[in-house]
């Protein structure tokens, strides 16, 4: 065996490629991800008035709320238990036998990578997973702006 290949296979412990770490096992480390408290205070310098959802630690979801189209859309942040995605959430309304289902659905393909998803609540949500690495002020407003647009764009298949 070569000394280059003897001394990458002995390699242990992390290997930074660009700002990305990862450990021995190739699992991506959380040297690039923001916690809870720091997402809370991301929204807060973007002056955004922070309601607190669930404080429970690991489990923290707050709201915020963003006009738009003539809308008031409360929107839900929340890490996921992964901790590799932010998860921004609109609560809709009900499902019931009024729903659109088949009108969400041709939606999801216009809309992606924001989707409409029903809960075990029976809650008609649209979702927008953000990856949780290197997430900065103006990519995280980009990113509320296209779920509340999403929202406001697609209420002839949502509301009643």
């Amino acid at each position: 065996m070569s000394s280059s290949l003897t001394k990458f296979s002995s390699l242990v412990g992390l290997v930074a490629v660009g700002s990305v770490a990862f450990n021995a096992m190739g699992a991506q480390t959380d040297v690039d991800r923001l916690d809870a408290a720091e997402l809370k205070k991301l929204f807060v310098d973007l002056g955004h008035e922070v309601k607190d959802l669930n404080t429970e630690v690991g489990k923290e979801k707050f709201s915020i709320t963003i006009t738009t189209g003539g809308f008031n859309v409360p929107i839900g942040v929340e890490i996921a238990p992964s901790k590799n995605y932010i998860w921004l959430t609109a609560n809709v309304g009900k499902a019931d036998s009024a729903t659109k289902y088949e009108g969400m659905v041709k939606q999801n393909s216009k809309i992606q990578p924001t989707f409409f998803y029903v809960t075990d609540n029976d809650n008609v949500m649209v979702g927008l997973p953000v990856e949780n690495h290197d997430v900065t002020p103006v990519w995280m407003k980009k990113c509320l702006e296209k779920i509340s647009n999403d929202v406001a764009n697609t209420s002839s298949v949502w509301s009643k």
